[in-house]
């Protein structure tokens, strides 16, 4: 007997609610289904809810961008923000959520008209990882070893990225394998590196509690992660102490500046960033900058 059979088609449920009431009525049913099912290996647990696998290796283009430096990297992708109804970006900004939201979810599914397999998975995988953290951790703790023996295997080397689309701590898993290299993006300030554990600090807005964090990060040596609009993205890596990285996803491996230039491209979806001043402009990022080092 299939005791998750309900969950993907709850979670296409949940994206397709409008109104708050049942949408809470679908996160209690599905949190219920998990808090009840019996774990006993992996892969039952993925025949259960229905997916092929919980994190994935090179399994983005910016992620594949790191084969060149010989890097296979794992990275998991759960359900963005609130996506799923609880929130796995708690310090994120108003421009981070609207941007993020407006290029997934209800958007998608509209778009493909039909169910989106991805946001679904997600949402799957999110509901594990919020209400059965203890099976999250065992599922990903065996697939992070099988991609690194993988990797080993084939004479690469190895990363996790656990994080890919959430920003949790995940300290039990990174303690797990001490020599296995994790990274993370993250706007939590309270989140601390560990000695295989690097952290590069994203950029939410410049309010003065945020810029209280950007400073508290470059004491700790750590870079500040900008998104900027791609007509700028030369301009903004020309400044002092800044640098592309645009390249690879390797965060561990910069040791160029202060302050990294992501590319965002000026799509619709990210106009709601933009806006916000979540998605920069080089005059923009030239103010915060001052800001920081004032």
């Amino acid at each position: 007997m299939n005791e998750l059979n309900e969950l993907k088609d709850l979670a296409n449920a949940y994206l397709r609610e409008i109104e708050p009431a049942k949408k809470w009525g679908i996160l209690l049913k599905a949190e219920n289904l998990l808090k009840a099912y019996n774990y006993t290996s992996k892969a039952k647990l993925l025949k259960d809810l229905g997916i092929s696998y919980f994190a994935s290796v090179n399994s983005s283009q910016k992620i594949l961008k790191g084969q060149k430096q010989n890097f296979d990297t794992l990275v998991l992708y759960l359900s963005a923000s609130k996506n799923a109804g609880v929130d796995l970006c708690k310090f994120a900004s108003t421009g981070c959520r609207l941007a993020c939201l407006v290029a997934s979810g209800h958007a998608l599914i509209e778009s493909n008209a039909g169910i989106n397999t991805i946001a679904v998975s997600r949402i799957v995988k999110t509901w594990l990882t919020v209400y059965r953290r203890d099976i999250a951790e065992t599922v990903l703790c065996a697939e992070i070893e099988s991609a690194r023996k993988r990797a080993e295997k084939r004479g690469r080397k190895f990363a996790v990225r656990i994080n890919g689309t959430s920003d949790l701590c995940f300290s039990d898993v990174i303690n797990a394998f001490p020599n296995v290299q994790f990274y993370d993006y993250t706007k939590d300030p309270q989140r601390v590196e560990l000695p295989n554990y690097h952290l590069t600090f994203s950029y939410a807005d410049a309010s003065k509690a945020r810029i209280k964090h950007y400073k508290q990060a470059i004491k700790r040596r750590q870079s500040i992660a900008f998104p900027v609009i791609a007509s700028d993205f030369e301009e903004a890596c020309a400044m002092p102490d800044c640098y592309s990285m645009d390249d690879t996803d390797l965060r561990f491996l910069d040791k160029a500046g202060k302050y990294g230039i992501l590319k965002a491209k000026l799509t619709n979806d990210l106009q709601a960033g933009v806006k916000n001043k979540f998605i920069l402009s080089a005059n923009d990022l030239r103010e915060v900058i001052q800001t920081i080092e004032s």
